[in-house]
């Protein structure tokens, strides 16, 4: 995840972030030494497969109806008490459209209850003022609502179903009437890359305090579309216009970021090389805090069936299923050799992605890597920075 504002904030906003980062990890208590922040990640839960709608670029490949063997609601909620034990910072609910699982306010609730963080990743549609008025009793902390376009036709194509922009901007209206902090994500393709500054236009007006872009990633239906995946040139223009809009809209009350595409930050340090090189050093401090793509050591992936995955973008690799094992021990305690190398994946890094010297603060989507090289370790193929002739290309 690349927070374009916070980067791009004064250097004050910026010093901010980093001595706040120190200080909780000087404040670790002693017998959480050895969870790590990367041993204690953001956990993302497909809770149900059952969605509403038909999108192109699903990873999850989310159907009509729910599983028949989806983990049932005393396993969901012991699973919640071991990650409330672990000291997990969020669980983010999602699916499928998680709103369409019986059990998610009950989940939702119980983790109220004993104190865990959660988000929801929702398309909106079945976000009505009663429906968002519910999260907010569940203490639901964030709302992220996909929309594709500025307007309905692209949207619509993209999600398969007439009329889904108009519920979805329904749904942000009512979450956010809820009092539900609440943001827009879209995920760019060929047919609605051009359409990021309207839609961020769209988001200021309604006063959407976050608005995140996704790169599309080649798993689920999405390795079906992958032909539609940006060109590096319009990824370059998409990112140029989230850097000038980040400035712009400095001091306002909106938050641009991106994810699932780690190779973003560096763009942002080869222009500051070039508009404020003052900054370099303080910003590239910032970005190795997260470290680059997340896979098997910030984020973890569980699935409707228990299936942990390293990834949510890779759930063709399980390494662990709840039903066997806990989490702890499949995460921590007896952690399988492929996430055992993903965790030290900047010294097997292969490739462009293998010289680069950004590898600390970026090393390239590796499911890409997986995808186009079928190497978790390879380069990233999408990646707009030549290594050998250090430049931003196209």
């Amino acid at each position: 995840m690349i927070i374009f504002s916070k980067i791009l904030a004064d250097k004050a906003t910026v010093w901010a972030a980093l001595r706040a980062k120190e200080m909780a990890a000087a404040e670790a208590p002693d017998d959480l030494i050895r969870f790590s922040s990367e041993r204690k990640p953001v956990v993302m839960w497909n809770i149900t497969r059952a969605c509403n709608l038909r999108c192109e670029h699903c990873y999850a490949s989310a159907a009509p109806g729910p599983h028949p063997d989806e983990l049932t609601l005393d396993e969901g909620i012991r699973f919640i008490d071991e990650l409330v034990g672990l000291g997990i910072p969020m669980l983010i609910f999602t699916g499928g459209e998680p709103l369409m699982s019986k059990n998610f306010f009950l989940l939702a609730h119980h983790a109220k209850d004993v104190g865990l963080r959660t988000v929801i990743s929702t398309n909106g549609t079945l976000i009505t003022p009663e429906v968002a008025q519910k999260l907010k009793d569940a203490d639901v902390r964030y709302v992220g609502i996909s929309i594709d376009a500025a307007t309905p036709e692209i949207h619509d194509g993209f999600r398969g179903i007439q009329g889904a922009w108009q519920m979805s901007i329904d749904g942000i209206k009512n979450a956010m009437g809820a009092g539900l902090r609440t943001g827009i994500r879209i995920t760019i393709t060929k047919d609605n890359w051009n359409q990021v500054p309207a839609l961020l236009d769209l988001a200021v007006k309604m006063g959407v305090p976050r608005f995140c872009l996704y790169h599309l990633v080649p798993t689920g239906r999405g390795e079906n579309i992958v032909a539609q995946d940006v060109t590096k040139a319009q990824r370059v223009e998409v990112l140029k216009c989230l850097y000038d809009r980040a400035i712009e809209l400095r001091g306002k009350d909106i938050e641009i970021l991106t994810t699932d595409s780690p190779m973003d930050g560096v763009y942002i340090l080869e222009r500051l090389k070039k508009e404020d090189p003052e900054r370099v050093d303080v910003v590239r401090e910032l970005l190795k805090i997260s470290g680059g793509c997340s896979i098997g050591n910030k984020v973890a992936n569980v699935d409707y069936l228990g299936n942990v995955n390293p990834c949510h973008f890779a759930p063709h690799k399980t390494v662990g299923n709840l039903r066997k094992q806990t989490f702890n021990e499949i995460w921590n305690e007896n952690p399988c050799k492929l996430l055992c190398e993903l965790r030290r994946k900047e010294t097997l890094l292969k490739g462009k992605c293998g010289i680069c010297d950004y590898k600390d603060v970026c090393g390239g989507c590796r499911q890409k890597a997986w995808f186009f090289k079928d190497d978790f370790f390879e380069e990233d193929p999408t990646c707009i920075y030549n290594p050998v002739t250090k430049r931003i290309e196209v």
